[in-house]
């Protein structure tokens, strides 16, 4: 797979091309960048009113129906949090024209035109959004942010979050609060959009055999935007030392017991240990090669599941467990007592190169699915690297025991996250 071409096409926004034959489709995807700052849940909506329709496609059967005549155009919109990152993403993915009959080409080029209505040309009402649709959008979402708790491991990790970085944005939910969302109506809604267009960075990735035609071109023959003085995103917080790690217990009525840790790495995507950090996190809970899995789960009993997990973009590793609301400081204990083997190299060659495998395999299937090869390009993007794939495949294969166990010596138990019945 050949690596991937950088265009600048304006005051801050960037198109990526990524020329492959492996894919029938070409996926084309906008992320507007925003700090994770105060407004974080006017972020979070946007995309879905935006979502709703535009000047040119003014109902969501509107644009369902234009998207089945395109050869089923598949059309999505999200958010996402990249370390103290907000990420608004716009994506469609249509078939190479090179599948369709030649009186239907231009897909590509109708993918982008449609983009560029949904993000340019939005429906508007009284010189701002419509109102029906960015309350039933309000509704959606609010409805999502309190149906996280349904999710007990997943409420339980944002929980620990939430306690863990109180006073950092990263603390910041990527779906918003419903206090704020309360607050937000039709004027405020646009004005927050146009902020957005006009003051973020945007990334413009396109991955598929599109060798053949001049996608600058058709880019820049699309593009509607009106950029003025672009803002830049913060370098998020990252912390590497603690005083004392702090624990905190909630109760809710729950039939499992949900025990986590957060750890602070000080490790991001530029550091010289990012690699040897997630050959680390494997060992320590990457799968049932791992520490915790083996230890925790299947030797002592005293678990459901363990695992562990790495925020790279902020220097944080999160360890998961579901367990007997009675075990809590037997779990504890033996996590913590793999955590201090890791740290004093109790690692086998076994452990490492199971976490190697793991890693790596996971790394060639991304070249399988054009929205991960996406996402792998945005992450150099935000890290401010430039390194493909491959080299990172290598650069995990070569990753020492000696590595390993220096990049664990740096990790420190920050915070004790306990959900009981």
């Amino acid at each position: 797979m050949k690596e991937i071409e950088r265009v600048n096409i304006g005051e801050g926004t960037n198109l990526y091309i990524l020329n492959t034959d492996k894919f029938k489709t070409v996926s084309i995807s906008y992320t507007f960048h925003r700090d994770l700052d105060e407004d974080y849940t006017y972020n979070a909506l946007l995309p879905a009113v935006m979502k709703r329709g535009s000047r040119d496609f003014k109902t969501l059967k509107d644009i369902e129906r234009y998207l089945e005549g395109e050869y089923g155009t598949i059309f999505d919109v999200g958010v996402q949090k990249r370390g103290e990152r907000h990420l608004l993403r716009f994506s469609v993915g249509v078939i190479n024209d090179s599948f369709v009959p030649s009186e239907n080409a231009g897909l590509v080029a109708k993918g982008f035109e449609f983009l560029n209505s949904i993000i340019n040309r939005p429906l508007l009402e009284d010189g701002a959004f419509k109102k029906t649709y960015v309350e039933q959008e309000k509704q959606n979402l609010k409805n999502s942010i309190e149906a996280l708790i349904n999710d007990k491991m997943s409420y339980s990790i944002e929980r620990l979050i939430r306690v863990m970085c109180e006073d950092e944005k990263y603390s910041r939910y990527v779906h918003g609060n419903v206090e704020d969302l309360e607050r937000i109506d039709a004027i405020s809604l646009y004005k927050a959009y146009r902020d957005v267009i006009e003051s973020s960075p945007l990334d413009i990735f396109v991955v598929g055999d599109v060798g053949g035609m001049d996608i600058e071109e058709i880019v820049r023959g699309s593009l509607d935007l009106n950029k003025r003085a672009i803002k830049a995103i913060p370098k998020p917080i990252i912390k590497r030392t603690v005083k004392e790690p702090k624990e905190h217990i909630e109760s809710l009525d729950i039939n499992q017991g949900k025990l986590n840790l957060g750890f602070r790495t000080g490790v991001t995507p530029s550091s010289e240990d990012y690699y040897a950090l997630a050959v680390c996190s494997s060992v320590f809970g990457g799968g049932p090669h791992s520490k915790l899995f083996i230890n925790v789960r299947e030797k002592a009993s005293l678990a459901y599941y363990a695992f562990s997990q790495v925020e790279s973009f902020k220097g944080l590793m999160f360890v998961g467990a579901g367990i007997d609301f009675d075990n809590y400081n037997m779990a504890l204990d033996i996590i913590k007592e793999q955590f201090e083997d890791l740290k004093d190299g109790k690692i086998t060659e076994k452990e490492i190169d199971a976490s190697k495998k793991i890693i790596t395999g996971s790394m060639k299937g991304i070249k399988d699915q054009p929205g991960r090869i996406i996402n792998y390009y945005l992450g150099n993007v935000i890290a401010g690297r430039d390194i493909t794939i491959d080299e990172t495949i290598d650069k995990i294969n070569n990753v020492t025991m000696d590595e390993v166990k220096s990049v664990a010596e740096k990790i420190q138990l920050d915070t004790i996250y306990f959900l009981k019945n």
